[in-house]
């Protein structure tokens, strides 16, 4: 049995790295083995392997507006019923809504239930996107040496400014002690998160991490992901909706193979992807022989929530 704990961090500075669960979860990795050791670490991992995750990962998101990508539409004899004026209003509101991806809490809860374009029907279609600003920022390169900077060593990078918080949600196994949980955040927040964190990007300051009920409590034939997920055979009997994505991952920084810092490419569908139950109760999987380290994984195991599809 897991409980959910919500995560809510305030961002110092910009980020660079998304906050993503596959990323996430490496963080809390090099977290363990600095603080508890090396031996801590494998038994982490090998829980992993054995698909009996002490925490399972959402990915991060800004001011609590979660995704769910079902496709809202339209039916064509509802439009056939329209005069002209009212014809052009009502698709141009249904391609815009058809944009919209991320949801506050509550309507995101109800959508589980009931389905998008239920939902968005009955609240009159007023829903807005929430984003963050990404700007390019110049750099200079410095010599270490000298301690001044380089002849043409100006570059960019694309960093991410919010204004609000990211939230990140955590099913805790329930012989897992909180207090190890609540020390491993708080590493992360001393140590920053992600790209550039030793320069001070992606610097977090925590506002909440408290168990969080605020889920329904539905029993549904389907599940939505909140993570980077990677199926295995038999988690879904359908895709209902999904978007996927095709990432490379890196090791971290102090990793012994960290001069060979990259891992093999992978795919993994998006938060926010919506199947009908298989016959697996721990979804997702876990990646092996990844990278040239044989003890580097990747996680793909999903935090869910049960949906009604049918």
């Amino acid at each position: 049995m897991y409980k959910i704990y919500r995560w809510k961090v305030r961002l110092k500075s910009s980020f660079i790295t998304p906050f993503q669960s596959d990323t996430i979860y490496g963080h809390m990795f090099w977290a363990i083995q600095f603080l508890y050791g090396e031996s801590e670490i494998e038994k982490t991992v090998a829980e992993f392997r054995a698909y009996k995750p002490p925490f399972i990962c959402s990915n991060g998101f800004i001011n609590d507006y979660i995704p769910y990508l079902e496709p809202f539409n339209i039916e064509e004899e509802e439009l056939l019923k329209l005069d002209k004026k009212e014809y052009v209003k009502r698709v141009t509101e249904a391609k815009r809504l058809k944009k919209i991806k991320s949801f506050e809490l509550d309507v995101f809860d109800e959508m589980r239930e009931k389905g998008k374009n239920e939902v968005l029907k009955t609240r009159n279609m007023k829903l807005l996107d929430n984003k963050f600003v990404e700007e390019s920022v110049m750099h200079n390169t410095i010599d270490r040496l000298s301690g001044t900077t380089l002849e043409n060593g100006l570059y960019n990078l694309d960093e991410k400014f919010i204004d609000g918080t990211v939230s990140i949600y955590i099913k805790l196994r329930e012989d897992y002690p909180f207090e190890k949980l609540e020390e491993i955040l708080r590493y992360i927040e001393r140590t920053g998160f992600g790209k550039r964190a030793s320069v001070g990007k992606g610097q977090l300051e925590r506002v909440e991490l408290a168990e969080f009920k605020g889920f329904s409590d539905i029993q549904g034939d389907g599940y939505v992901v909140l993570s980077n997920y990677i199926p295995k055979q038999y988690d879904y009997s359908e895709v209902i909706y999904g978007e996927l994505l095709t990432k490379r991952g890196k090791v971290g920084e102090s990793s012994e193979k960290a001069e060979f810092p990259y891992k093999k490419p992978f795919a993994c569908y998006t938060a926010g992807s919506i199947f009908r139950k298989g016959e697996n109760a721990v979804i997702g999987k876990v990646l092996e022989n990844i990278h040239i380290d044989s003890k580097v994984i990747q996680v793909g195991i999903p935090f869910t929530l049960e949906v009604k599809i049918s």
